[in-house]
């Protein structure tokens, strides 16, 4: 009788218990899904957001003003050209489509993103857009100071500004289904940059302007859909 009587305790309490704890994971997984669209509705220029990208841009615009700048780029340009005076390679015109290329083959393999096909499809091409126009306006004003002319080579590189482009783009996309995975389009993009490097393409400043103009104008993109597509709906 004792036993059926603690037989029956212990089952009440698994049971109680089972109940907690389902109720809890529910909670837990509603709270997460309702993070994850909050994070959705923020904006894609949050300050915090901005740091990287415009401090590699502020990076290259203080060429002019700030010697130990153009003083860098030179000792490793230098050196490029006394260790690796015959290195050449064109995987960079290749990798550098390879981070918005993914997103892509992501749609095909049902990889959970935060946009649909052609939503990316816009996204991709409308981050093409910016960074060429916002490069082209770079290009044009740097043409004309002495400091970005030392060499024959352009302000900023197009190649990692399109490659890291990609990446933010990327990132975008997974950051809250996968956020490891999210900055794998970085590494890609950081080898696209150190080929330019190495090939004699860029100067060290070239490429990180590059860097930043790419994931700003990516950032500035989804900005622009985020609003568009919230005064659609």
């Amino acid at each position: 009788m004792i036993n059926k009587r603690i037989s029956l305790l212990l089952f009440n309490f698994l049971l109680t218990f089972s109940s907690s704890f389902v109720s809890a994971q529910k909670s837990f997984n509603s709270d997460r899904a309702s993070y994850a669209q909050e994070q959705n509705r923020r904006p894609y220029l949050k300050p915090s957001g901005l740091i990287v990208p415009g401090a590699l841009l502020i990076y290259g615009g203080l060429k002019p003003v700030v010697n130990s700048i153009p003083k860098l780029d030179d000792r490793i340009w230098n050196h490029m050209h006394k260790y690796y005076p015959n290195f050449h390679t064109n995987a960079a015109d290749y990798l550098m489509w390879v981070p918005s290329a993914s997103v892509y083959a992501m749609d095909g393999f049902h990889v959970k993103t935060q946009h649909t096909f052609k939503e990316h499809v816009i996204l991709d091409v409308g981050s093409v857009l910016v960074t060429g126009a916002l490069g082209f306006g770079m290009r044009k004003i740097s043409q004309h100071i002495s400091a970005y002319n030392t060499h024959d080579t352009r302000f900023p590189s197009g190649h990692a500004a399109n490659a890291f482009r990609g990446a933010e783009i990327v990132h975008q996309e997974l950051k809250y289904s996968h956020p490891v995975l999210s900055y794998t389009g970085y590494v890609v993009a950081t080898g696209v940059g150190l080929l330019r490097i190495y090939n004699k393409n860029h100067l060290l400043s070239e490429v990180l302007a590059g860097a930043g103009l790419g994931i700003l104008s990516t950032k500035l993109t989804y900005w622009v859909f985020g609003h568009v597509k919230e005064k659609m709906n």
